[in-house]
C-alpha cells in the first residue's frame, strides 16, 4: 500500500492539449478532496469538489491566445443561452469537451495502473520474493488504489466550483472567479463551466498588459465591507483598490478607525475622501467623538447613529458602538453586559423604523445579540476574524481586520493578514445571496479569496425575533430609551 501511495505521490503526472492550451494534470493523496486550476502568472481557483484521500490539480503550462480567441468568436450574445450564436458556441466547444473528458479519463486509468504497479513493486522491500507475496503485494496496491480514487469517482462534484477559492493576483480575481449570477444561474454542466473558464482565462490572459478591466454587470448590488482598520493607511488602499475592482455601490465601515484616541488620529479620516462611492460608517469602541467627527466631514460619508441610508435599494441602519475603550478597556465584562442590554433597544429601534432596514450595522455583535430575528442581515467587526451564522432567519456576517490589526501588530512576529468581504445583495429580496472572504498578507505578497454562497438570501425574509430574557427587558419608563 505504501509503495501505492509512492508511486501516486511521485509519478501521477501527464501533459495533455486541450484546444489552445497544453495542461499539465497531477494527483496526490490528501487529507481533503480538491481540485485545482491554476493559470500562472494570474494565479488559481480551487474548490471541494469530492470526498476522499487524493487532490487533483490541473495547471495551464502554455496558451496559444490568437487560438484562444478564435474558438471563442461567436461568444453568446444578446439572444442569451438557447440562441443561436449561443448554439455556435456549444459547437465550438464540443470537441474541447471530449477532448477533456478523453484526457480525464486516461489520467484516471494512468493513476489505477501507477498505484497497482507501485504495489506490485513493494515486494522489492522482501528477501523472499515468492508469487504468494508479489500477489498479496498487488492487492494491497489495488486496495490503496481503491481508497484513493473510489471516493473521488463516486462523488465528484464540478459545480462545486460555485464556491470557489481563489489564490494570486489582487486585480485578477473578479475576471478568473466570475460574477455571482454565473455561479448560480449557469453552472449547471460542463459545458457551460468550460464557457465560463474560457472566457475569463481569454479576458484574463488580454488584460496583462492592463489587469484592470471592466466587471460585467450580474445583476446584484455589490458592497465591500470593511472593519477594524485602526490607523493603517495600507488598509485603505486595500480597500480603495477593491472597492474599484469588484465595482461595489458603497463601502460598509463597521468601526475601529482608531485606535487609542490620540489627538492626531482623526487625520487618517481623510482617507474616506478617496472613494467614489458612499462610505458609510459606524462608530467603533476605539473611535472617539473626534474620529466620528472627522469620518462626517467626508462628503461621501454617511454616519449612522440610530439612523438610515437607502443605497442601490438597500437599506442600511446603524448604531454607534456605546463604549470607548483603547487598549485593553474593551476587556472590561461591564461594558460588554451593557451592549448586550443595549441590544433590546437595538430590536425595537429596527421595529420602530418607518421603512424596515435590510442591514443592520454595528462593530461588536452583542449590539445586535437581539435583534437578530428583526432584521435580514447584520455587519460587524470587532474580533479581528471572519465569521457567519443564521439565527431566527438572520444572516450575520463578521469582518475580519482591514488594517492588520493596526499599530497593535506592527510588533507582531506573524501579524494578521489584512481582510474584508465583497457581499452580493439580490435586488429584489434585498439579502446577500453570496460573499467573497478577501485575505491580502501585507504588503500584498500573498491574496486569496473565498466565496461563500448564502442560499436562505433568494427567498424574502420573515422576522422571527428572539425571546428575550426577563432580566434583559427594559422597565416600562425605559420603552424609549
Amino acid at each position: 500500500m505504501l509503495g501505492a501511495l509512492l508511486a501516486v505521490t511521485f509519478l501521477a503526472h501527464q501533459e495533455v492539449t486541450v484546444g489552445p492550451a497544453r495542461v499539465r494534470l497531477e494527483a496526490a493523496p490528501a487529507l481533503v478532496g480538491s481540485s485545482r486550476l491554476a493559470a500562472p502568472p494570474f494565479g488559481s481557483v480551487s474548490a471541494r469538489t469530492h470526498r476522499g484521500p487524493l487532490a487533483l490539480r490541473a495547471t495551464i503550462d502554455d496558451v496559444d491566445v490568437k487560438g484562444l480567441g478564435r474558438v471563442l468568436e461567436g461568444s453568446p450574445g444578446p439572444s442569451g443561452p438557447g440562441g443561436p450564436r449561443f448554439a455556435e458556441l456549444e459547437a465550438t466547444l464540443g470537441a474541447l469537451e471530449d477532448q477533456a473528458r478523453r484526457a480525464a479519463t486516461v489520467f484516471v486509468i494512468r493513476i489505477a495502473v501507477l498505484g497497482l504497479a507501485g504495489g506490485l513493486a513493494g515486494v522489492v522491500l522482501f528477501r523472499r520474493r515468492t508469487r504468494r507475496r508479489l500477489l498479496r503485494c498487488g492487492l494491497g496496491g489495488l486496495l490503496a488504489t481503491v481508497v484513493l480514487l473510489g471516493p473521488a469517482l463516486a462523488t465528484y462534484d464540478l459545480t462545486a466550483f460555485r464556491e470557489p477559492r481563489y489564490e494570486g493576483a489582487l486585480e485578477y480575481a473578479p475576471a478568473l472567479i466570475g460574477d455571482v449570477r454565473t455561479g448560480l444561474d449557469r453552472l449547471r454542466t460542463l459545458r457551460e463551466e468550460m464557457v465560463r473558464i474560457g472566457h475569463n482565462l481569454d479576458r484574463a490572459y488580454a488584460a496583462l498588459a492592463n489587469p484592470v478591466g471592466e466587471l460585467d454587470g450580474n445583476g446584484t448590488v455589490r458592497v465591500l465591507h470593511v472593519s477594524d482598520l485602526h490607523l493603517n493607511p495600507a488598509g485603505f488602499d486595500l480597500a480603495e483598490r477593491l472597492a474599484e475592482q469588484f465595482d461595489v455601490a458603497a463601502v460598509v465601515d463597521t468601526g475601529d478607525m482608531g485606535t487609542w484616541g490620540l489627538p492626531s488620529e482623526p487625520t487618517v479620516a481623510t482617507n474616506v475622501g478617496r472613494f467614489r462611492v458612499p462610505y458609510l460608517f459606524v462608530k467603533g469602541n476605539h473611535d472617539d467623538a473626534d474620529m466620528v467627527e472627522a469620518v462626517a466631514a467626508n462628503a461621501n460619508a454617511r454616519v449612522l447613529d440610530g439612523t438610515a441610508t437607502t443605497v442601490a435599494g438597500i437599506r442600511f441602519f446603524g448604531v454607534a458602538d456605546p463604549t470607548f475603550t483603547p487598549g485593553k478597556g474593551y476587556q472590561v465584562e461591564e461594558f460588554e453586559q451593557l451592549k448586550l442590554e443595549r441590544s433590546v433597544a437595538v430590536a425595537d429601534a429596527v421595529d420602530r423604523q418607518a421603512l424596515r432596514p435590510d442591514v443592520l450595522l454595528v462593530h461588536d455583535g452583542r449590539l445586535a445579540a437581539y435583534a437578530r430575528g428583526h432584521v435580514p442581515t447584520v455587519l460587524e467587526g470587532h474580533l479581528h476574524r471572519f465569521g457567519t451564522e443564521v439565527v431566527n432567519g438572520t444572516r450575520t456576517l463578521m469582518d475580519g481586520t482591514t488594517g492588520a490589526g493596526g499599530p497593535d501588530n506592527f510588533r507582531a512576529t506573524d501579524p494578521p493578514p489584512a481582510e474584508a468581504q465583497v457581499i452580493y445583495f439580490d435586488p429584489d429580496t434585498r439579502r446577500p445571496v453570496a460573499v467573497d472572504r478577501i485575505s491580502v498578507r501585507l504588503p500584498g505578497s500573498s491574496f486569496s479569496v473565498e466565496r461563500l454562497l448564502l442560499p436562505e438570501g433568494s427567498t424574502a425574509f420573515v422576522p422571527d425575533p428572539l425571546e428575550v430574557p426577563p432580566d434583559l427587558v427594559p422597565a416600562p419608563d425605559a420603552q424609549g430609551g
